[in-house]
């Protein structure tokens, strides 16, 4: 079996921003030469989401919206807010509920994803960081 890992380096911005990453993953799957197998897809910061959504506005209002009513960004709200005063213990409960991986099928070089399904990197982090890695691995034949 083969394995083929890489870092991907993204510039989130500030505040919750989503980010399609599909077309970056699949490039990162045409490098590795697989053709078969899987492709994991992770967040490398604790305030990082990976998940699938149609990437267009109505669903990111969506999303945002379902997301606020479970974790509202409101610092004062949360003890890890309180404890370290870095404002982002939405973002850390916002990855418990949703997940900081995901795994897709690979299939003759291709992830399999229907037509409207994107791969989106989501940032809950309200201050600007320089970079957020995300990290692929593709394994299989």
């Amino acid at each position: 079996m083969a394995v083929h890992t890489k870092k991907l380096t993204f510039h989130m911005g500030q505040g919750n921003v989503v980010r399609d990453i599909t077309g970056d993953v699949r490039e990162v799957v045409g490098e590795s030469g697989i053709s078969n197998g899987t492709v994991t897809v992770q967040s490398g910061v604790s305030i990082g989401v990976i998940t699938t959504l149609e990437y267009e506005p109505g669903c990111l209002a969506d999303l945002e919206k379902a997301l606020s009513v479970f974790a509202p960004f409101d610092p004062p709200r949360y003890e890890h807010t309180r404890r370290w005063h870095d404002e982002n213990g939405h973002g850390h409960v916002r990855n418990a509920i949703m997940g900081s991986s995901e795994t897709f099928v690979v299939m003759n070089g291709e992830i399999c994803l229907e037509t409207w399904q994107q791969i989106i990197f989501c940032d809950y982090c309200p201050n600007v960081h320089p970079h957020h890695p995300v990290f692929v691995c593709v394994m299989g034949e």
